[in-house]
């Protein structure tokens, strides 16, 4: 029998993760998937599950997708697939979420949040949200609202998902196609922001301060999207 080692830290896990990135980029591959029960099982882990499922999330960068989400969100269902090579994800948050544009269009963003309120129920929030100072708590009632978004796409545009866990749901989105690629990274920016497991981007792209101006300019280029190719209503019936 395997001796089990229940000594590992979460830096085991990240420079194991770190070496199949590697190996993946080295073979010429386009993105990794990665359980965290093989995780786990491959590092002779023995009860530290949850510290290998964090470890997963705390690696997560900008366009990397959540397949699949265990029930309280770890476990050794979770299933991650990572994009390689690895800095794909920081240089396009960098292409997209460039801080002068971000910082320099705050209000005229909130002036788009209160028109947005009134096109779909589900945005109603946005016009209180609007009127509240930049914060940590603003930009986590607009990841509550881009999750529900997220939900609504999936009902309308008949997406079939295991379950409503944001990351799911963004994950099976993004294999539907229906989003651009900027969008779709744009869902992806929020759900990271407004999740405490995933590994937050790095401060000198995303200060804390800073940290609803970058929310909203991300929540705007993914709304804009879902409203102007109406997929959270009802289909028309054809005449």
């Amino acid at each position: 029998m395997t001796e089990k080692n229940g000594n590992l830290t979460a830096s085991d896990f990240h420079h194991e993760l770190y070496r199949r990135f590697d190996a993946a980029t080295e073979r010429g591959e386009s993105h990794l998937e990665v359980t965290a029960g093989e995780l786990h099982k491959t590092l002779k882990a023995s009860n530290r599950l949850s510290m290998c499922s964090n470890a997963l999330y705390d690696m997560q960068n900008i366009g990397d997708a959540i397949l699949s989400v265990p029930s309280g969100g770890v476990g050794s269902s979770l299933l991650i697939r990572y994009s390689l090579p690895r800095e794909r994800g920081i240089d396009l948050e960098k292409s997209i979420y460039e801080r002068s544009a971000v910082l320099s269009g705050y209000e005229m963003r909130m002036k788009r949040f209160i028109e947005i309120a009134a096109i779909h129920p589900v945005f109603r929030d946005l016009e209180p949200i609007s009127r509240q100072k930049k914060s940590e708590t603003a930009a986590r009632k607009l990841c509550d609202i881009t999750a529900e978004v997220a939900e609504l796409i999936c009902k309308y545009q008949k997406v079939r998902a295991d379950n409503t866990k944001f990351g799911t749901l963004c994950g099976v989105i993004g294999r539907t196609g229906i989003l651009s690629d900027d969008a779709l990274y744009a869902l992806d920016f929020v759900r990271i922001i407004g999740n405490t497991n995933a590994r937050k981007v790095p401060d000198e792209h995303l200060l804390v301060p800073a940290v609803f101006s970058y929310a909203s300019y991300a929540f705007l280029i993914f709304a804009e999207e879902v409203v102007e190719k109406r997929l959270i209503w009802k289909k028309e019936k054809a005449e």
